[in-house]
């Protein structure tokens, strides 16, 4: 009997320093809200006329541009770098910052690519935005973040595009790409 008792007790005692283990380590996650942000630069160009929207024919004007986002930029994310377990992407918002003149997307993508492998992890596409200062052209949210986590995984740095096609030409504008993530470090990892 008291052998029983004795491994028992023993048994029990393991399996509350394993848990007591993982909520110790639960109580040491360090949570971090923290946003990525770039700017992209585009001006859109001339290109031969082509059919628009539903049939319609119009003149479109291609743009295309791209910023790297280093993760690494975001001085709360670079002191846990080491130390970070779990990417979280909330939602990712592209702004239009500044316009030369106002002009419509006829049509747009947003494109993530991994820096490292050039590997692309994410698409968007938007059609028919009328575009001026302060315009939100992508707001995304509860998307498959899936293959940009693991990239941040792997540290790498992301690159983030947006072309596509305005209704004038010569048009310069400034889009605004923030990256707003949840991440959770540990500090014994």
């Amino acid at each position: 009997m008291k052998k029983i008792l004795l491994l028992s007790s023993f048994v029990i005692s393991v399996m509350l320093l394993f848990s007591s283990c993982e909520k110790i380590k639960e109580l040491t996650d360090i949570p971090i809200d923290a946003d990525l942000n770039a700017d992209i630069s585009t001006i859109s160009e001339s290109a031969s006329s082509s059919a628009g929207l539903k049939g319609a024919t119009a003149q479109e004007y291609s743009f295309s541009g791209t910023a790297t986002i280093n993760p690494t930029d975001n001085e709360d994310i670079d002191k846990y770098w080491k130390k970070i377990r779990e990417w979280e992407v909330k939602k990712v918002v592209v702004k239009v910052k500044n316009a030369s003149k106002e002009a419509v997307l006829l049509n747009g993508q947003l494109v993530i690519k991994d820096k490292s492998t050039d590997e692309i992890l994410f698409v968007e596409d938007v059609e028919n935005v009328h575009l001026t200062s302060g315009t939100i052209v992508f707001s995304i949210s509860g998307a498959d973040w899936g293959e940009v986590i693991s990239a941040l995984n792997s540290k790498h740095s992301l690159v983030v595009g947006i072309n596509g096609a305005l209704d004038e030409p010569g048009v310069s504008i400034t889009y605004g790409v923030v990256i707003s993530l949840k991440v959770t470090a540990n500090i014994f990892n």
